[in-house]
């Protein structure tokens, strides 16, 4: 539901039965709704959409139509012949989900896309696009969901929904880190950072999920200070919605930027704390698979113990394994550091024969080459691990990370001597 409930009777409403129940501005905000978000909604200074006022009312356990007064409320497609076509595609699409076919979901959920599109409505190109999103994510297609979000900006911008603008940029601005893009990057955070305050999302999970692409932002590009004063801010946000599942999220992210930044003892410590909240029944496989992969690639960083190493690798191992595949060159990338890590440069060099390098981005395929380089250096194959590199060196400039790629010449100069 996307379309905007009218004001100022809302307002009057909203405060009336948050009123006669006797609760307090703070009593009804929540994870997803702030405090002076509700402020500005009972005055009357925000619209809110139906998405904000169906939490509301389930917050305030009272009918949708109590709150929303006198307007059409969307209960499903119309019962005409397309209505019920997109609803039959949209019901295959949540199967395929459940069943782990992520590509007839994609499938599925594109053709709805291109009718929403088609349509020339904003809303449902919106929520279908966003939906489109989540499985192009889920999917690993990096280059995919760059081009859509891309393409759904200028859609949130005409449809004048903040929290759409706000949602879009903080996914773009991963979706272009994800790509290498990290000035493009930079650009959407800064944006969203100057929208979210007047939003439904400011201090919530979204303003947290902000937090955390920026951060990892400024560690993929070699970022310092600031990434510690971030991560303090993000930690607290955190810990004040009192969601353990959201707390791991924000440590996990901490933990890598940190370890970017040379905070190597609390890099650990949260990461600690990450795999402690995360391990448990509502994390999804997926989510625990890229955890431990994540891990894994954090504890090759900093050095860490090879035990430690080891307990984390034999999780991303076990995880990607049980998501069918998914992911598996991401894995095969990672098995290649470890080897190194382990002291096994041949098999390293062996290893990293199966690995597509063109599915590695951003610094991800800096990190394999970097490895590979190093593994074939140790080989004696120093021709090839010049090249290699030289290759890894160019590829950190490319993408704005020039820390990383001043340690890779130095280490190719190391190497030329």
């Amino acid at each position: 539901m996307v379309a905007q409930v009218p004001q100022p009777e809302f307002g009057r409403r909203l405060r009336k039965l948050r009123a006669d129940l006797g609760l307090s501005q703070r009593d009804l905000a929540s994870g997803a709704v702030n405090q002076s978000y509700i402020s500005l909604l009972e005055s009357g200074a925000r619209v809110p959409t139906l998405d904000v006022v169906a939490h509301l009312a389930k917050v305030l356990n009272v009918p949708l139509r109590d709150l929303a007064g006198d307007i059409d409320i969307p209960t499903g497609p119309e019962d005409t012949s397309a209505g019920r076509a997109e609803l039959v595609r949209e019901l295959l699409a949540t199967s395929a989900i459940d069943q782990g076919d992520l590509e007839q979901a994609e499938e599925r959920l594109a053709e709805i896309f291109a009718a929403a599109r088609a349509s020339g409505n904003p809303h449902a190109t919106l929520t279908h696009g966003l939906a489109l999103d989540r499985v192009l994510e889920m999917r690993g297609d990096r280059n995919g969901r760059y081009e859509l979000l891309a393409g759904l900006l200028p859609v949130a911008e005409v449809a004048g929904v903040p929290e759409a603008r706000v949602r879009i940029r903080v996914s773009l601005a991963a979706a272009a880190r994800d790509v290498g893009r990290l000035d493009e990057a930079f650009t959407h955070v800064e944006q969203a950072g100057q929208e979210i305050d007047g939003t439904a999302f400011r201090h919530g999970s979204e303003h947290i999920r902000l937090l955390a692409v920026h951060i990892s932002v400024l560690a993929d590009a070699g970022g310092g200070a600031e990434i510690v004063r971030l991560v303090n801010g993000m930690l607290a946000m955190a810990e004040a919605l009192g969601s353990p599942s959201i707390s791991g999220r924000a440590q996990w992210a901490a933990s890598l930027a940190l370890a970017a930044a040379g905070e190597t003892d609390r890099s650990l410590e949260l990461l600690g704390g990450a795999r402690r909240m995360l391990a448990n029944p509502r994390t999804s496989l997926r989510d625990w698979a890229r955890f431990s992969r994540a891990a894994v690639s954090t504890l090759l960083d900093v050095q860490a113990a090879p035990e430690m190493v080891e307990e984390h690798m034999a999780a991303a191992r076990a995880a990607t394994a049980a998501e069918a595949g998914a992911d598996a060159n991401r894995l095969a990338a990672l098995e290649v550091r470890y080897a190194i890590a382990t002291g096994d440069p041949e098999l390293a060099v062996a290893m990293a024969a199966s690995v597509d390098r063109g599915q590695l981005m951003g610094l991800e395929g800096v990190r394999f080459r970097h490895a590979l380089g190093s593994a074939l250096a140790q080989t004696g194959r120093t021709a090839e691990a010049v090249a290699t590199l030289r290759e890894a060196a160019q590829a950190a400039e490319d993408i704005s990370a020039f820390r990383r790629a001043a340690q890779l010449w130095r280490e190719l100069n190391e190497l030329a001597k």
